[in-house]
Formats: C-alpha cells, sequence, structure tokens
C-alpha cells in the first residue's frame, strides 16, 4: 500500500492528494523500522543482541547519505525538475514494494529463531 502511495503521489498534481498520501498511506513506510528491529531482536541471542540490532540501524543511516546523492543525479538527468523528482519518487516506490515482497516471503521470525537456536527464554516478550 506504501508502496503505490508513492507511486500515485509521483503522478498527480493536486496538492492536496499528494498531503493526503503523504500523511497517510506514505507513512506506512516509516513502519517497517520498527518491524525489523522487532524481527532481528527475536531472532538474535540475547549476548548478541545489541551488536546485531546495530547492523539494520547502520543500513538505515545509508539512506541519509545515498536518498540525496541518488535523487540529486535522477533531478539532474530529468528532461526537467519535476520529471527528475517523479522519477525519484517512482524508484523509492519501486524499492518499497521489493522490500515488502520480499518481507512478506521472507521473515519468519519463530521460524529463524528456531533454526539459529534461540530458546524462548531469550526472546523478549511479545507486546500485545
Amino acid at each position: 500500500m506504501a508502496a503505490l502511495s508513492i507511486a500515485v503521489f509521483a503522478e498527480v498534481d493536486s496538492v492536496d492528494m499528494k498531503i493526503a498520501l503523504m500523511v497517510g498511506p506514505m507513512a506506512l513506510t516509516n513502519v517497517i523500522l520498527t518491524v525489523s528491529q522487532t524481527a532481528v531482536a527475536r531472532i538474535t541471542q540475547a549476548g548478541q543482541r545489541g551488536v546485531v540490532l546495530g547492523a539494520p540501524a547502520f543500513v538505515y543511516a545509508l539512506a541519509g547519505i545515498l536518498s540525496p546523492l541518488v535523487t540529486g543525479r535522477l533531478v539532474d538527468a530529468g528532461a526537467s525538475v519535476p520529471a527528475g523528482y517523479r522519477s525519484a519518487y517512482l524508484l523509492m516506490a519501486g524499492l518499497v514494494a521489493a522490500a515488502g515482497v520480499f518481507a512478506v516471503c521472507f521473515l519468519r521470525p519463530e521460524r529463524d529463531a528456531a533454526r539459529l537456536g534461540v530458546t524462548e527464554a531469550e526472546t523478549p516478550p511479545a507486546v500485545h
């Protein structure tokens, strides 16, 4: 849903629609940080959890470096500034869609914890 929202955001001209997409469904992309940290914590042994949780944080921090670089290149390469930004948003939509499909297909914390030998006692309690 977030990927579709980003793609629609790139295509519509209505400012009201862009605002609605940005504060609504596009905000769903922020959920992945929480979901991934929870999944990583559930499949990591207690003694290694801090180090392993740092790895996704490192990857997220790379976005602060790569995003402006890639967006700037796409804007510079576009036929116009709006066309360049449209390409950047469509690329982002594709990446979000691919990440979502990847997570749905492969993210199985219980299975991975069992495979890695993480016991229930080491697994942080789930919050309901």
